[in-house]
Protein backbone atom coordinates (compact mmCIF):
# COMPACT_ATOMS: atom_id res chain seq x y z
CA UNK A 1 0.00 0.00 0.00
CA UNK A 2 1.12 3.27 -0.98
CA UNK A 3 2.34 5.90 1.85
CA UNK A 4 -0.63 8.11 3.18
CA UNK A 5 0.87 10.99 1.90
CA UNK A 6 1.36 9.97 -1.63
CA UNK A 7 -2.25 8.21 -1.55
CA UNK A 8 -3.15 11.86 -0.61
CA UNK A 9 -1.15 13.73 -3.21
CA UNK A 10 -1.89 11.87 -5.99
CA UNK A 11 -5.40 11.88 -5.23
CA UNK A 12 -5.77 15.70 -4.93
CA UNK A 13 -3.43 16.75 -7.84
CA UNK A 14 -2.89 14.32 -9.76
CA UNK A 15 -6.77 13.01 -10.10
CA UNK A 16 -8.04 16.56 -9.88
CA UNK A 17 -5.92 17.70 -12.56
CA UNK A 18 -7.01 14.99 -14.90
CA UNK A 19 -10.58 14.28 -13.79
CA UNK A 20 -9.67 10.22 -14.09
CA UNK A 21 -11.52 9.43 -10.60
CA UNK A 22 -14.78 9.95 -10.49
CA UNK A 23 -15.72 10.20 -6.80
CA UNK A 24 -15.96 13.34 -4.81
CA UNK A 25 -14.45 13.08 -1.13
CA UNK A 26 -16.05 14.04 1.37
CA UNK A 27 -15.52 14.42 5.36
CA UNK A 28 -17.16 12.40 8.24
CA UNK A 29 -15.93 13.12 11.86
CA UNK A 30 -13.85 9.60 12.84
CA UNK A 31 -16.16 8.19 15.26
CA UNK A 32 -18.76 8.16 12.64
CA UNK A 33 -20.26 4.48 11.48
CA UNK A 34 -20.42 6.37 7.73
CA UNK A 35 -18.20 4.44 5.49
CA UNK A 36 -17.76 3.61 2.20
CA UNK A 37 -18.24 0.48 -0.18
CA UNK A 38 -16.97 0.37 -3.91
CA UNK A 39 -16.91 -2.82 -6.01
CA UNK A 40 -17.68 -5.03 -2.59
CA UNK A 41 -14.39 -3.58 -0.80
CA UNK A 42 -15.13 -1.29 2.46
CA UNK A 43 -12.63 1.72 2.20
CA UNK A 44 -9.81 2.03 4.76
CA UNK A 45 -9.74 4.47 7.28
CA UNK A 46 -8.13 7.88 5.92
CA UNK A 47 -8.02 9.86 9.14
CA UNK A 48 -6.60 13.46 9.68
CA UNK A 49 -7.28 16.24 11.85
CA UNK A 50 -8.65 19.66 11.70
CA UNK A 51 -7.46 22.78 13.43
CA UNK A 52 -10.33 25.00 13.52
CA UNK A 53 -11.84 27.99 15.25
CA UNK A 54 -15.19 28.20 16.99
CA UNK A 55 -17.79 31.45 16.56
CA UNK A 56 -16.03 33.14 19.64
CA UNK A 57 -12.39 32.30 17.52
CA UNK A 58 -10.82 30.11 20.24
CA UNK A 59 -8.97 26.93 18.44
CA UNK A 60 -9.53 23.75 18.67
CA UNK A 61 -8.43 20.16 17.17
CA UNK A 62 -11.15 17.98 15.51
CA UNK A 63 -10.62 14.46 14.14
CA UNK A 64 -12.04 13.30 11.38
CA UNK A 65 -11.83 10.68 8.31
CA UNK A 66 -12.39 10.90 4.16
CA UNK A 67 -14.74 9.03 2.42
CA UNK A 68 -16.69 8.25 -0.63
CA UNK A 69 -13.37 6.90 -2.57
CA UNK A 70 -13.49 4.44 -5.52
CA UNK A 71 -11.72 1.38 -5.59
CA UNK A 72 -10.80 0.84 -8.78
CA UNK A 73 -7.38 1.48 -11.17
CA UNK A 74 -6.21 4.60 -11.12
CA UNK A 75 -4.03 3.93 -14.89
CA UNK A 76 -5.46 0.63 -16.10
CA UNK A 77 -4.72 -1.66 -16.64
CA UNK A 78 -2.84 -1.35 -13.04
CA UNK A 79 -4.38 -3.39 -10.28
CA UNK A 80 -7.49 -1.27 -8.60
CA UNK A 81 -6.96 1.21 -5.40
CA UNK A 82 -8.72 3.41 -3.55
CA UNK A 83 -9.07 6.90 -5.45
CA UNK A 84 -11.19 10.01 -5.31
CA UNK A 85 -11.21 13.47 -6.04
CA UNK A 86 -11.10 16.77 -4.09
CA UNK A 87 -13.74 18.94 -3.76
CA UNK A 88 -11.73 21.80 -3.86
CA UNK A 89 -9.76 24.42 -6.10
CA UNK A 90 -5.55 24.24 -5.28
CA UNK A 91 -4.21 27.66 -5.60
CA UNK A 92 -1.07 26.49 -5.01
CA UNK A 93 1.16 23.58 -3.32
CA UNK A 94 4.48 24.25 -1.60
CA UNK A 95 7.13 22.76 0.11
CA UNK A 96 7.90 23.65 3.99
CA UNK A 97 11.28 22.87 6.07
CA UNK A 98 11.01 23.69 9.97
CA UNK A 99 14.49 23.33 10.88
CA UNK A 100 15.44 22.01 14.51
CA UNK A 101 14.43 23.94 17.10
CA UNK A 102 12.02 26.30 15.16
CA UNK A 103 9.04 27.95 17.17
CA UNK A 104 6.48 30.36 15.19
CA UNK A 105 4.48 32.63 16.45
CA UNK A 106 1.02 32.63 16.96
CA UNK A 107 -0.78 32.76 13.64
CA UNK A 108 -3.63 32.13 11.30
CA UNK A 109 -2.88 29.86 8.35
CA UNK A 110 -2.96 31.71 5.63
CA UNK A 111 -6.14 30.34 4.17
CA UNK A 112 -7.59 26.73 4.46
CA UNK A 113 -4.99 24.40 3.61
CA UNK A 114 -4.06 20.98 4.02
CA UNK A 115 -0.51 20.20 5.49
CA UNK A 116 0.64 16.65 5.31
CA UNK A 117 3.77 15.79 6.90
CA UNK A 118 6.58 14.24 4.51
CA UNK A 119 9.76 13.86 7.01
CA UNK A 120 10.28 14.87 10.63
CA UNK A 121 7.68 15.86 13.41
CA UNK A 122 6.00 18.96 14.23
CA UNK A 123 3.54 20.29 16.68
CA UNK A 124 0.35 22.80 16.64
CA UNK A 125 -1.21 24.01 20.17
CA UNK A 126 -4.25 25.79 19.17
CA UNK A 127 -5.92 28.32 21.88
CA UNK A 128 -7.85 26.24 23.70
CA UNK A 129 -4.27 24.25 24.79
CA UNK A 130 -4.45 21.68 22.92
CA UNK A 131 -1.45 20.09 21.47
CA UNK A 132 -1.17 17.97 18.34
CA UNK A 133 1.97 15.98 17.33
CA UNK A 134 2.58 15.11 13.61
CA UNK A 135 4.93 12.84 11.97
CA UNK A 136 5.37 11.27 8.70
CA UNK A 137 2.47 10.29 7.21
CA UNK A 138 0.16 12.58 9.31
CA UNK A 139 -2.02 15.17 7.54
CA UNK A 140 -3.66 17.80 9.00
CA UNK A 141 -6.63 20.23 7.39
CA UNK A 142 -5.56 24.35 8.41
CA UNK A 143 -9.43 26.22 8.69
CA UNK A 144 -8.02 28.43 12.00
CA UNK A 145 -8.31 31.51 9.51
CA UNK A 146 -11.33 33.17 11.39
CA UNK A 147 -9.52 33.18 15.02
CA UNK A 148 -9.56 36.16 16.49
CA UNK A 149 -8.53 37.68 19.96
CA UNK A 150 -11.55 37.17 22.64
CA UNK A 151 -11.36 39.24 25.62
CA UNK A 152 -9.98 37.26 27.87
CA UNK A 153 -6.90 35.98 25.53
CA UNK A 154 -5.01 37.99 22.68
CA UNK A 155 -3.85 34.70 21.32
CA UNK A 156 -4.93 33.88 17.33
CA UNK A 157 -4.90 30.59 15.69
CA UNK A 158 -1.96 28.92 16.71
CA UNK A 159 1.73 27.71 17.00
CA UNK A 160 3.72 25.51 15.54
CA UNK A 161 7.44 23.97 16.69
CA UNK A 162 9.44 20.84 15.26
CA UNK A 163 9.47 18.21 17.43
CA UNK A 164 13.02 16.78 17.71
CA UNK A 165 16.63 17.48 16.58
CA UNK A 166 16.08 16.68 12.29
CA UNK A 167 13.80 18.79 10.65
CA UNK A 168 10.29 18.40 9.46
CA UNK A 169 9.17 18.67 5.65
CA UNK A 170 6.13 19.57 5.20
CA UNK A 171 3.69 19.62 1.89
CA UNK A 172 1.34 22.44 2.14
CA UNK A 173 -1.92 22.19 -0.20
CA UNK A 174 -3.31 25.62 -0.54
CA UNK A 175 -7.03 25.92 -1.53
CA UNK A 176 -8.48 28.96 -3.66
CA UNK A 177 -9.97 31.59 -1.78
CA UNK A 178 -13.44 31.84 -1.82
CA UNK A 179 -13.78 28.14 -3.15
CA UNK A 180 -12.49 27.57 0.55
CA UNK A 181 -14.77 29.57 2.43
CA UNK A 182 -17.23 27.16 3.34
CA UNK A 183 -14.62 24.68 4.50
CA UNK A 184 -13.57 26.88 7.53
CA UNK A 185 -15.70 25.49 10.30
CA UNK A 186 -16.53 22.67 12.33
CA UNK A 187 -14.28 19.98 13.98
CA UNK A 188 -14.21 18.33 10.17
CA UNK A 189 -14.08 21.71 8.41
CA UNK A 190 -12.90 20.19 5.05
Amino acid sequence: MKPLYAMVFSCVVACAASGTASATVQSVPKESSDTTHSNGQLQPPISYATLWADDKGATHIGHCRLEGLEFKSYAPPAAPQWIGVSPDDIESIAYAVLPPGYVGSWHRAPGPQWVITLQGKWSVETTDGTVLVQGPGEMQFNADTVSRPRPDDQRVGHLSRTVGDVPNVQLIIKLKPGVADQRTGGKCAY
